[in-house]
């Protein structure tokens, strides 16, 4: 936004590039530390889920022995490859769209720089926070599919029968299903994401906003808001995680991709009915509750950091 004549207005933010960078290398860093530490409950939602449709579930616990017996302890880090690269890649992408967002809006009703002089950017509505939440997950979701797709068959495989690598993988199901088949489960992985991260930032903002007003520590408050508000976006978006695994893991049949109508069918159509969308909503909610609090809270810690650091290296 630009002053009239050209000149950069007065009170706007004056280093979106170092802004944006640093959201994106703290995105990247937090995301890529933290999902090693919580991969393994992705690996029991993911077992959970698949053997659901095939009536043998066995609960979160018995999953978890199930695997460590039959696979050993090493089993609950399938797929930490490409979760890695997944959630560093998508974190930092999800960051830079979400802090380009927020500036727009924040800022969106500014005139020229004699108007903002002493003005601070506006704090976001209810709905600004949803859509720029929802929008930048939607972003990220999208780019990083398929790496969501083979994290997916890995934690329920273990890498397939050859024990195939994260880049053979790939490379496999390219080969085998096409280039679209790497996008396999797009449409769920999106209104999986999209809606969880539009209201985990609805939730968060919100909740953080009201936290402050008591003056307890920000790292207490980032991470209190974080919990609370990955718990009830967790819950919301429960159903649409169960047909993604379902799509991605091609379960009505080898080789066999359903559209999202059928895939629906195919899941409540069991011996469980409806109620086989809620499984391995135990794990799959302390995962998000973990992760997205922890990320959030180093993000929230370390992106002003960042931000000044790249501010006086230039």
């Amino acid at each position: 936004m630009t002053r009239q004549g050209g000149k950069q207005s007065e009170g706007l933010p004056n280093n979106a590039a170092q802004g944006y960078l640093s959201a994106a290398l703290s995105g990247s860093l937090s995301g890529g530390a933290i999902s090693v530490c919580v991969q393994p409950l992705d690996v029991i939602r993911t077992r959970m889920q698949a053997d659901a449709t095939r009536n043998a579930l066995s609960g979160a616990v018995g999953t978890l022995r199930k695997v460590v017996s039959e696979e050993g302890v090493r089993a609950l880090w399938n797929g930490t490859g490409p979760t890695i690269v997944r959630l560093s890649v998508g974190l930092g992408l999800q960051m830079c769209v979400l802090e380009s967002l927020k500036e727009a809006f924040q800022w969106r009703h500014v005139g020229s720089a004699e108007e903002t002089k002493g003005h601070s950017p506006r704090k976001l509505t209810k709905f600004e926070a949803f859509f720029c939440g929802g929008l930048a997950r939607t972003v990220a979701a999208a780019a990083t599919c398929p790496f969501t797709l083979v994290k997916t068959r890995m934690e329920y495989t273990g890498g397939g029968q050859a024990g195939q690598g994260m880049v053979s993988m790939i490379t496999s199901i390219a080969r085998q299903e096409g280039a679209v088949g790497l996008f396999r489960g797009l449409g769920p992985t999106v209104i999986t994401n999209a809606p969880y991260s539009a209201f985990y930032y609805l939730f968060y903002t919100s909740l953080k906003e009201r936290l402050q007003q008591h003056g307890a520590p920000q790292a207490a408050i980032n991470f209190t808001s974080g919990t609370i508000a990955a718990i009830a976006a967790t819950l919301l978006t429960q159903p649409t995680d169960m047909l993604r695994t379902h799509m991605q893991l091609s379960l009505a049949g080898k080789g066999t991709s359903l559209g999202l109508r059928e895939t629906w069918n195919a899941v409540v159509g069991g011996k469980m009915g409806h109620r086989v969308l809620l499984v391995g909503v135990a794990p799959r909610a302390l995962k998000r509750t973990l992760q997205t609090a922890l990320v959030w809270t180093v993000y929230e810690e370390l992106q002003p950091r960042l931000k000044q650091a790249l501010t006086r290296a230039k």
